[in-house]
């Protein structure tokens, strides 16, 4: 539209082309922006993610909703772990984690769980529950794997309430 290779683009495209590729172009932004604001679905399950930015003093760090995989308490730190096997410490505590990523995704916030003192997990990634060996894992089942340690209690509450939402829908 403007400078050389706007010139060049109306050189090439008769005046009737160039207004209907133009509506289209201005259709399909119209459609992106109300796709971004309202989250809507494009195949059912997909939806526009949410970025959760972690930022304190001279960090920062922004990891998309989906990819966050799980938290770890470690003292007055936690350790972030994301999808693609990386792991970031940031001068958070988990409560401190567990109050941003809510305030930060709203309802969105729902797909991560607290369990115990010392984890926080996005329960999208949860593969498979082991009370006995009192053995979390955390897939993709696509080169992501965590394989984690958690209480018989916290594990026996996550696998019930699983259980539940699978029944409910």
């Amino acid at each position: 539209m403007y400078g050389r290779a706007h010139r060049l683009y109306e050189g090439c495209i008769s005046a009737s082309i160039r207004t209907v590729l133009c509506g289209f172009i201005q259709a399909f932004a119209v459609f992106w922006v109300k796709l971004e604001k309202k989250s809507l679905s494009l195949y059912g399950s997909y939806s526009v993610n949410k970025i959760i930015v972690i930022s304190k003093g001279s960090e920062l760090l922004r990891i998309p909703s989906d990819r966050l995989v799980y938290v770890e308490a470690e003292g007055n730190y936690s350790n972030v772990v994301t999808q693609d096997n990386k792991v970031a410490m940031v001068s958070f505590q988990l409560g401190q984690m567990e109050d941003l990523i809510g305030n930060q995704l709203g309802d969105a916030g729902n797909n991560f769980l607290r369990l115990g003192r010392g984890l926080i997990i996005n329960q999208d990634f949860v593969y498979s529950i082991d009370v006995t060996r009192q053995r979390l894992v955390l897939s993709d089942c696509n080169g992501c794997y965590h394989e984690l340690s958690a209480s018989r209690e916290v594990l026996t509450k996550l696998k019930a309430y699983i259980d539940v939402m699978v029944r409910n829908g």
